[in-house]
This record gives C-alpha cells, structure tokens and sequence, in this order.
C-alpha cells in the first residue's frame, strides 16, 4: 500500500506557508527517511499525514494517499480509524505516552480497544505477543508501570503498541531522541525487523544521517519546508547534487578519523 503525496502545504495563522508543496511517495515495505535540520517542516509533514496538525495549522495537497484512502476527505471517525489501523506513529516523546497510574499491561489493552472489538484474553494474547516481537520479557512488561523501565523499554513498548494493529505504515519520528547510542541501535534494529515480518512502509523523520544510511532505502532532504534532493540513499551520499545536502554529509566526522592527529587548543586561546 503505498503512501502518495503531491503538492502538499501547511499553512500557518496569517497566510505563513510551513511546507511549500512537497512530493514524496513512499512504497511498500521501505524504509523511506526524510532528513532535514531542526525547523525544517519534517514533523509537521508527519503529522499532516495523519491529520494530527495543531489547531491553526491547515494541510492541502494534490493528492494525499494511503493505498485505496484519500486521506484529504475521511471524517473524523473514519480517520482515527485509519491512524489506529493502517497508519501508526512513534513519536520521540516516549514518556509522554504513558500515565504513572497505569501498568504497561493496561495502556495497551487501552490502545487495542479503541480499534478492536474481541475477548480480554485475546487482547492479552495480542499484547505478549507484541512486547515479545520488540525483544522484552511479555509477562514482566506488562505487569509493572512506567516509571519500573528504562527510557529504551519504554520505546520499545511504544512501538510494540503502534505494530499490534500491523499498520501498512509506520511512522517514526525522531524515534530514538534522548536514548544512548547502543539502545538507539537496538530500537532501531527492532523498528528493521518489523518491517522485515509485516511488509509495513517506514516513514522515518529525523536529523541524523548515521542512522538514514544503516537502515533507509530512499531519502528526501528537507530544508525550510521544500524538498531540496530526493532519491537512494545510496546514491545521495556518493554523490549528493544540492549545496544543503553536501553540507549535510560534510558535516559527519568521520568514523576512522586519526584522533591523535586532530588540533588542541591551547588552554586559555
């Protein structure tokens, strides 16, 4: 089911264009990242998808579609039934997800009710199955609260809740903000292996091109609400066209870079 989008803008209060038409389709299966600098309408683009704007902000397009939905005209009930199904979101705020009076357990039961009508033990089963999916112990994750796991846990559980419903598209952004290098790692090797079973699209937002080129297909370079450079990853990296987007990949040390050789500054210089 691929996500089709034509000349889509986000306009602000007062006539204020946040995305100046874009155009980006992202096909089944891939892992399509859109890169740019903090401001660059990245996640205003991901939430305009899903029609989650803020109040004020208002979204048109050409076309905007998931599979057979034009996601332009669907009411609101029809929406949140697309978002909790078909389209799922990891957002960076993790902790934000979660209230402190609730067992994990609970909030995704609360998640698959909102969509499914079944019994409680298949909701149970639904939930073990997925914290395993994610690489956590089901039954102890489900049994304590929040504030009983780490900040990696708790974006594990995010994701395990968003893929419960075996959405056509997932949706990361910035999925991996505050976490350490290694759990960054982990999550997003977990994020690879679910699409690698569902066949689920990955529309990854986010500013570190490390991590678009150890997992995303393709890429768009977003700056100042336009598409500067899209294509391969790949290619773009070998041989990136746009001035922006050189300087992008100009601006990641290299990994093998001799450290004894680099410059010291002089105490007080």
């Amino acid at each position: 089911m691929t996500l089709q989008i034509q000349d889509l803008r986000v306009t602000a209060p007062r006539g204020v264009e946040l995305v100046h038409g874009i155009d980006v389709d992202v096909r089944p299966g891939e892992w399509f990242a859109l890169v740019g600098e903090s401001g660059s309408g990245k996640s205003v683009t991901a939430h305009a998808i899903g029609d989650l704007l803020p109040v004020g902000l208002t979204r048109t397009a050409t076309m905007l579609r998931l599979g057979e939905h034009d996601l332009l005209t669907q009411g609101r009930r029809n929406m949140r039934r697309i978002r909790g199904t078909e389209i799922c979101y990891v957002f960076q705020n993790y902790a934000g997800a979660f209230s402190p009076y609730h067992r994990i357990g609970a909030h995704m039961a609360e998640a698959l009710r909102a969509h499914r009508t079944t019994s409680s033990s298949a909701y149970r089963s639904t939930i073990l199955t997925a914290l395993e999916e994610v690489g956590l112990d089901p039954e102890a994750t489900a049994s304590r609260y929040p504030f009983q796991l780490s900040g990696g846990q708790l974006q594990r559980v995010v994701l395990a809740t968003a893929v419960m419903a075996r959405p056509r598209l997932l949706i990361a952004d910035e999925p991996t903000t505050a976490l350490d290098a290694v759990t960054q790692a982990d999550v997003l090797a977990r994020i690879d292996q679910l699409r690698t079973r569902t066949g689920c699209a990955v529309l990854f937002i986010t500013h570190d091109l490390r991590c678009v080129r150890a997992h995303a297909d393709r890429m768009a370079v977003l700056r100042h609400g336009e598409i500067v450079e899209q294509g391969g990853v790949a290619e773009i990296a070998a041989r990136p066209s746009h001035p922006y987007t050189r300087g992008l990949f100009a601006a990641l040390p290299p990994i093998d870079r001799d450290l004894d050789r680099l410059p010291v500054t002089q105490q007080g210089a």
